[in-house]
């Protein structure tokens, strides 16, 4: 007999192993949880998100205190991350929270179920995590930026614009919550003060071009016809090219018909 060759079972089993995700061979091989675990992590750091959820339910299963309840919280929320990552998001809200029931001190959970909520349109839902979030982490300024959105799509503009004003008190130069503040004062009808903060983001970055598209569009619908025209020669200067919205937006209806306007269609 050849002794030299390995026997076609061996041969298979190192091909089974080159194609595991790194560090995941002995991990595969062990029947604890907590291996199984660690084997779920790697398939989906490979976004083997099937393999993945399939390790992580096998962890749950098997966990008889090896895993603490904590870490068995972390695993939910893991399995929900996969089951995000396949376009199931009754799924991934499932495991979030289940995630939650075992650990409510964890704000990644809540952050996670509010994003999946809030993609629903579940405005409501996605608020009350956002705020969950927030009594747990007092500075995250996506908590606020999320809650100041969900705030905005269900027209609640005072809420969006007090949490566009926290996000502005951790961060004073943040164009993310200019813009946002600068929007809900638009939405909300208050226009002189929309202006001022979309003055105050230009200061801060004087090409940001959407900031003077907004402007653009409070004069004109303010009925300022030369002051709109040169905020919006200024926006596309700057780079604005959603013509879409230049063509389309209501608020420059009384730009439509203006020279300047059909100048400006013209560069597209």
């Amino acid at each position: 007999m050849n002794r030299t060759k390995p026997a076609a079972w061996a041969c298979c089993m190192l091909i089974a192993m080159f194609l595991l995700p790194p560090g995941s061979g002995a991990a595969a091989v062990a029947a604890g949880p907590v291996a199984d675990w660690k084997t779920g992590l790697a398939f989906a750091e490979n976004k083997l998100y099937l393999d993945a959820i399939a390790y992580y339910t096998r962890a749950i299963q098997k966990n008889t205190g090896e895993i603490s309840v904590p870490d068995v919280a972390r695993i939910f929320h893991s399995r929900g991350l996969a089951y995000l990552a396949l376009n199931d998001p009754d799924k991934a809200v499932e495991n979030f929270s289940n995630a939650i029931e075992l650990d409510d001190r964890n704000p990644e959970f809540f952050m996670d179920r509010a994003g999946v909520f809030f993609a629903r349109k579940q405005y409501g839902r996605a608020r009350d995590d956002f705020s969950a979030v927030i009594k747990l982490d007092p500075r995250r300024t996506a908590a606020y930026a999320g809650r100041a959105e969900a705030n905005a799509e269900a027209g609640v503009f005072s809420g969006a614009i007090a949490d566009y004003r926290k996000m502005l008190e951790l961060e004073p130069r943040s164009i993310a919550a200019l813009y946002g503040l600068g929007l809900s004062y638009k939405k909300d009808r208050q226009d002189a003060k929309a202006i001022d903060i979309f003055n105050e983001l230009l200061a801060v970055d004087p090409r940001y071009a959407a900031a003077s598209f907004q402007i653009a569009c409070l004069f004109s619908r303010a009925g300022k016809i030369d002051a709109g025209c040169v905020w919006l020669e200024e926006a596309v200067a700057n780079g604005f090219r959603d013509w879409d919205a230049i063509k389309g937006d209501p608020d420059l209806d009384a730009l439509r018909k203006t020279r300047c306007f059909q100048q400006i269609m013209g560069r597209r």
